[in-house]
């Protein structure tokens, strides 16, 4: 199925210069004319210089939630598409959320396949999947899509410390059937193998209980950084 709606994929950065040229490279044969918006949130280390060579550029104040938010009211895009800096989009993904959408979802997320051949990573695949097929929770490294209009009537993203994209995904299936679509999303490996693939992991899934125990952003927001 084809679609006249355009598409915005927004991206926010903080110092990515090290994986950015590979992953906006990546993505160029999949936007075709659709719109990147790379959102800033300060960088330092010619990030922002990568960035411009494929997309459009703009800045916000530091923190995530933030710079989602900021690039949302730039884009011109009748659906969003929010991704994290590492990763990339298989041939024929955002057709994929167009026709999700048009089918009756109201958004989602991409299954996911993580760029490294260890069997873990597998695992960490596989409940990842099960997160956003039947919990329906998406975080951005499964990237989330809706239309504009839905995201207006969110309110965006909840300018918490950690964990806007939970919050945002409970705001969203509250408006109807979400979904996760194929072709995939690819995950660099770069924050496994920097802490640990275990560690790492068990970090992730550690917050994510506190998290259903009601513990508050800002105190999850300030264990992450201990743990990191």
């Amino acid at each position: 199925m084809t679609t006249s709606q355009s598409i915005s994929v927004i991206i926010p950065i903080l110092n990515e210069a090290k994986i950015l040229e590979k992953t906006l490279s990546e993505l160029q044969s999949e936007l075709g004319q659709h719109e990147l918006i790379v959102v800033d949130g300060g960088s330092t280390d010619g990030s922002v210089h990568i960035a411009e060579k494929y997309g459009r550029v703009i800045t916000s104040e530091p923190g995530r939630a933030k710079q989602l938010n900021t690039g949302a009211a730039s884009a011109t895009g009748d659906i969003l598409v929010f991704l994290h800096a590492d990763i990339w989009l298989e041939s024929g993904a955002l057709a994929s959320v167009a026709d999700a959408l048009a089918s009756g979802c109201v958004g989602g997320g991409f299954l996911q396949k993580i760029d490294g051949a260890h069997f873990l990573y597998r695992a960490i695949e596989i409940t990842a999947n099960i997160r956003g097929k039947y919990l329906k929770i998406f975080y951005g490294d499964s990237g989330i899509f809706l239309r504009r209009v839905d995201f207006e009537k969110i309110g965006g993203f909840p300018e918490t410390p950690i964990l806007e994209e939970m919050e945002f995904s409970k705001a969203l299936r509250r408006l109807g059937k979400t979904t996760l679509v194929t072709p995939r999303i690819h995950i660099s490996a770069r924050r496994w193998e920097a802490k640990g693939i275990v560690r790492t992991t068990l970090n992730n899934w550690l917050i994510t209980l506190l998290y259903f125990l009601k513990f508050s952003p800002e105190q999850l927001a300030k264990l992450y950084r201990h743990i990191r």
